[in-house]
């Protein structure tokens, strides 16, 4: 019965695409996941029922919602990371900080068109984690990217490591599925394994996409162009 639910594991299209979703979209709660796969909740439940149990797959409780990770991936602060950037308001304020060292929260409200609490209760956030750091100035604050801001910016937190491959192979390979690695880099990997239940042998890739920013002079060159 064991080797029966093991080997099942990602044979299923269902938990297989599931899985591969919550790899490349960290933090992707239950109703989101509704929507990408069009799928009904009490279905996509149980799938996840049985990859969180099975080790895949981990979630959190945050904000009121729970939210779903694949396990080994990345490093514990990385997904705090991607979960503090997952609102429009964070990555703005985030972008606006990446172009903008120094600034005072007085600009970036007034630049964003987003209130003072709001800014400063993301800041908080990001400063809790470590995407930002914050220096005193008298009365007012400067805000600058810290380490885990600088990787993100890199796009060092997003990467396939060798633990996290290792760590699907042995999950298939604990279902009898011979995985074979046929194609990776640094954030791509395609494992092909065996489905007894059909001829055709069953893939799993994962693309992991880096956050997408705008630099001040990208900016400005796009003004450029446009006036050309």
């Amino acid at each position: 019965m064991v080797r029966q639910k093991r080997l099942s594991l990602l044979l299923h299209p269902i938990r297989r695409e599931l899985y591969q979703i919550l790899c490349e979209n960290p933090g992707t709660y239950l109703l989101e996941l509704v929507e990408i796969l069009e799928a009904p909740l009490g279905t996509l439940t149980w799938h996840l029922r049985i990859l969180e149990r099975e080790g895949l797959v981990k979630s959190i409780k945050f904000a009121g919602k729970r939210l779903f990770y694949p396990r080994m991936l990345r490093t514990k602060e990385a997904e705090m990371a991607y979960l503090t950037m997952r609102s429009t308001t964070a990555k703005k304020i985030f972008q606006y900080i990446v172009n903008n060292p120094g600034c005072y929260q007085e600009q970036l409200a007034e630049s964003l068109g987003v209130h003072h609490d709001t800014v400063r209760w993301h800041v908080t956030r990001m400063e809790d984690v470590g995407l930002i750091r914050v220096e005193r100035e008298g009365r007012k604050k400067r805000h600058y990217l810290a380490h885990l801001g600088e990787a993100l910016l890199k796009g060092s937190l997003n990467t396939i490591s060798e633990t996290f491959v290792m760590f699907l192979m042995e999950k298939l390979e604990q279902g009898c599925l011979n995985p074979k690695i046929i194609d990776r880099t640094e954030d791509h990997v395609t494992i092909r394994f065996d489905c007894p239940e059909k001829a055709k042998d069953c893939r799993i890739t994962i693309n992991l996409k880096d956050w997408e920013f705008t630099f001040a002079d990208d900016e400005q060159n796009e003004d450029v162009m446009e006036t050309d």
